[in-house]
Order: C-alpha cells, then structure tokens, then sequence
C-alpha cells in the first residue's frame, strides 16, 4: 500500500470509522495500532509520505508527524500516546489497557516517561551513530535498567497480560530486535528483556501489526539511500 504524497488529493470517508493517519514503518503510528488491534476497533487506515506531506495532511496536524486520528465528524487528535489515551477513554471496555486503580496507571505511565523516554533517546543515537561505542553503552545501560524492572515485576508492564505501557515502549523494541545485528548488540544480555520480547511477539496485537524483518531491513537501506518506499517495491505489504 503506497503512501499518499504532495499533490494527492484527500480520500473521502466512506463510512462512520475512525480514521488513522499512519506511516507503515514509523513506531510512533504503529503505538495506536496496536492499541486498535488489541481491542477490536475497525478503522481506516491512510498512509502519508512523510517526506513529501499532503497539504491536506498538514491541514490536519501542523507538525507534519503522524499518527493521527480523524472522526467522520472531522474531529481530529495527535500525537501518540495522546491517541492511545483518547483511544482508551472512547472505547473503554474492549479490553481496558490502564489498570483501574489510580495508582497502578499511574506507576504505569512513570516507567514509560522515565525508563521509556531514555530507552527511545539511546535508541535513536545508536541507530544513527553506528559504529560508535558511546550511544551503543548509553542504550545497554538503559536496557540493563529495564532487564532489572522485569526481573522483579510481572510479566508485562501492565502486569499478567500486556497493557497501555508494553503497547506504548514495544514499537522501539520490535525494531531493536531486528537491528540489534546492525547496531553491535546481543539481546540475549538482558534475559528478562529477552523473556518480554518473546511474550510480546505472542500477543495477538502484535502479530497483526509487525512486518517480516526482511521489510525492516529493507526500510534501513532505504532510509540510508534516501528512498525507503523504493526499497520495498515487489515485497507483499500491508496498512
């Protein structure tokens, strides 16, 4: 599925779904997603070049970043984790992804604005700074901090079955799983990691929203070559 690009014009609502305004390969658009995946929601997805936007896109979201939510009734909300919540608040009961106590949510929320947010920084600059040793011990350090968070809490961030914050963080590790080569690093290291990797690459949300490694693989050269769409002509794709 190609992605629409400058000069295309804006494709009409065909019926009364939620629309998602996605990019195949970013891991913020796939945070809703998965979040829609996980509770049955039936939307519409639309991609956009984000290197050549649509005006119409930017009519919608200034900032250019995807994803982002339209109703038919031309309501609009971005920003990841801002469409999960609001994905949570509108369908609250299919299944509930933040605990109900007040507390847990919360403490929820705090490892994927602490641990999370440093996790996604080193992340970032080891993927862009191959090669070099300080971004690579930058983001061990923070996968060490996580190996020890799993080696003494549940299963999943959200406790014996996953919830909002494995949803929130999995996106930036299904792409460190596949990368992992690329950047110098051995998973393996941080078994608890490793342990909550495999249970997640069971859920059924996360089945229905990954792509082979083969296509990530792909999107890396094409990010390097400056032309990541052309990397995957020929390759069987999904929304």
């Amino acid at each position: 599925m190609g992605h629409y690009s400058k000069g295309s014009e804006k494709p009409p609502f065909k019926d009364d779904r939620l629309r998602l305004y996605s990019m195949r390969f970013c891991p913020y658009a796939q945070r809703p997603r998965l979040v829609l995946a996980a509770k049955g929601i039936d939307y519409e997805c639309v991609n956009v070049n984000l290197k050549d936007k649509p005006d119409w896109f930017l009519d919608l979201n200034p900032g250019g970043t995807v994803p982002v939510i339209e109703q038919p009734d031309g309501a609009v909300i971005y920003e990841s984790a801002i469409c999960c919540d609001y994905l949570e608040e509108a369908f609250p009961d299919i299944p509930q992804l933040y605990p109900s106590d007040p507390v847990k949510k919360s403490q929820q929320k705090i490892i994927v604005e602490t641990m999370g947010k440093a996790f996604l920084t080193a992340f970032f600059k080891t993927l862009y700074a191959v090669g070099e040793e300080e971004p690579k011990e930058e983001l061990k350090k923070r996968l060490s901090a996580f190996d020890k968070y799993f080696q003494q809490n549940d299963k999943y961030l959200g406790g014996d079955k996953p919830g909002m914050g494995d949803f929130l963080i999995w996106p930036f590790f299904e792409r460190l799983l596949v990368w992992q080569a690329l950047i110098g690093l051995d998973l393996t290291q941080f078994p608890a990691v490793s342990a909550w990797c495999a249970a997640m690459n069971e859920v059924p949300a996360v089945k229905e929203c990954t792509y082979p490694a083969e296509m990530y693989l792909k999107y890396y050269d094409g990010l390097k070559s400056g032309d990541p769409e052309a990397q995957l002509i020929g390759i069987d794709q999904k929304p």
